[in-house]
């Protein structure tokens, strides 16, 4: 009778049929993942949020009454901090960043009116400077960047409402605004996403709840309709991960836990994984691929300090073609599994970078992750063409990878593992390859030999 199956842990590298099963639930799963990640130290609804260098800044809302707080989550180490207050309390602001500084703009001040103000945070200071003021006061718009530049879009006249189409774009480096065309669609409470260049415009209150998706190039400086965000919302929001728009929560008749993604390329929309709590008005940022929703009211009227973090599912490739072969061994742990791949990248993937991405491997009851940073590139020679390579023995099981660019999006990858425990493995076998945020399975018919 074969051996029992015994886990391995590697430093990186997690080898078991448990393990298969928490890398593919962690990292490949359809909808995303969520997890709860350390409070805001200042609970808060309303509050914009800018990241700088892999830092998340929560700037101002409301805690009752309009706030001037900003405070600090290093994602590295779930830790807040705080930093020096904002001049101007204030929520309904939005917030965007140009060159390493954070701008603060408009929003509704300690009076309930709305502002013009606008405030330029620099983290590597600790300090803010006041910058030319937005014409148009107003408060609930949200703010986009493109080419540095900063877009104030939409928002309300006053504490009344007033929906508004009106579009400024502010210019850091000369500290001048300019008006643009208006967005087709007067609205407050919406959210602003930026996707190659594009600003679009999701949802928003005029003041009914609305799922209206309008998109603003600033090359033309003209908009066009989009299709439209499944649930119609206001005081969500939103972030990017590899060209893919997240739409996170708000509220539409109740507080929504609802994450929809919308692919540009395609126009069109997919629903994800629930935020795990109901809540409108709270901010998105989004670090390293991960989208945080932090702050919020919930359906108490509470302000919130909620801060989970969103790890969007990987892209597929368009195509991943592997042959796998299987040598078990006489001993426990001694088995070998040899990989041969050509894969195809898919068309919303932002490439892929062997030198600073993990690589995670799927033979049968194995899952093995290549940390980042472990391949070298070896310049293509006379006898092989430009490649990555990994070769290492980690807790006595070997590894080798080596990726191989064949031009475009195309790709081989060969793997070889031994002296793994591959016990109970049958045809077909399954076979996994995440390069980073993309991703690709199979199942085939390996040949498999008993030693």
């Amino acid at each position: 009778m074969k051996r029992s199956t015994m886990l391995i842990r590697l430093s990186g590298v997690c080898l078991s049929a448990m393990c298969l099963a928490l890398a593919i639930g962690t990292h490949a799963q359809a909808q995303g993942v969520w997890e709860t990640r350390a409070p805001m130290p200042t609970g808060r609804e309303v509050v914009a949020v800018g990241v700088v260098n892999g830092v998340l800044y929560a700037i101002g809302g409301n805690g009752n009454p309009q706030l001037q707080t900003v405070e600090a989550y290093d994602p590295g180490t779930n830790t807040w901090t705080t930093k020096a207050p904002m001049p101007t309390p204030r929520m309904g602001l939005g917030v965007g960043l140009v060159n390493g500084v954070l701008y603060a703009v408009g929003g509704r001040g300690s009076s309930l009116e709305s502002l013009q103000t606008v405030e330029a945070y620099d983290p590597l200071t600790n300090t803010w400077a006041t910058k030319a003021p937005m014409p148009t006061p107003r408060q609930y718009l949200s703010v986009g960047v493109v080419n540095g530049v900063l877009y104030a879009v939409g928002g309300a006249v006053d504490v009344n409402g007033g929906a508004l189409q009106t579009v400024e774009a502010y210019d850091p480096a000369t500290n001048t605004w300019a008006t643009k065309a208006p967005m087709p669609t007067a609205r407050w409470l919406l959210a602003v996403g930026v996707v190659n260049d594009v600003l679009l415009a999701i949802g928003g209150a005029i003041p009914g709840d609305i799922q209206t998706v309008e998109a603003y190039d600033p090359l033309t400086n003209t908009w066009t309709t989009k299709a439209p965000m499944p649930t119609p919302r206001h005081g969500l929001g939103v972030g990017v991960v590899n060209d893919v728009l997240f739409a996170i929560g708000g509220y539409n008749g109740g507080f929504l836990q609802t994450v929809e993604a919308y692919d540009p390329l395609t126009n069109t929309w997919t629903t994800k994984a629930p935020m795990p709590t109901p809540r409108l008005y709270l901010s998105v940022g989004v670090v390293n691929g991960v989208l945080y929703a932090v702050g919020g009211q919930n359906d108490s009227g509470g302000s919130l300090a909620t801060n989970e973090a969103f790890t969007p599912p990987n892209v597929p490739f368009d195509a991943f073609a592997p042959t796998v072969g299987i040598t078990l061994g006489p001993l426990a742990n001694d088995d070998e599994f040899r990989i041969k791949a050509t894969l195809t990248l898919g068309t919303s993937s932002d490439g892929i970078a062997p030198l600073t991405e993990a690589v995670t491997i799927h033979v049968g009851s194995v899952s093995a992750t290549i940390p980042s940073g472990s391949f070298k590139f070896k310049p293509a020679t006379k006898k092989q063409p430009a490649q990555y390579t990994f070769a290492g023995i980690i807790e006595g099981v070997t590894l080798t990878a080596k990726i191989t660019p064949l031009g475009g999006k195309l790709f081989e990858f060969r793997a070889v593992g031994i002296g793994v425990n591959l016990a109970g493995t049958v045809n077909p076998v399954h076979v996994g390859l995440i390069l980073g945020d993309d991703q690709g399975s199979a199942e085939v018919t390996a040949p498999i030999i008993i030693e």
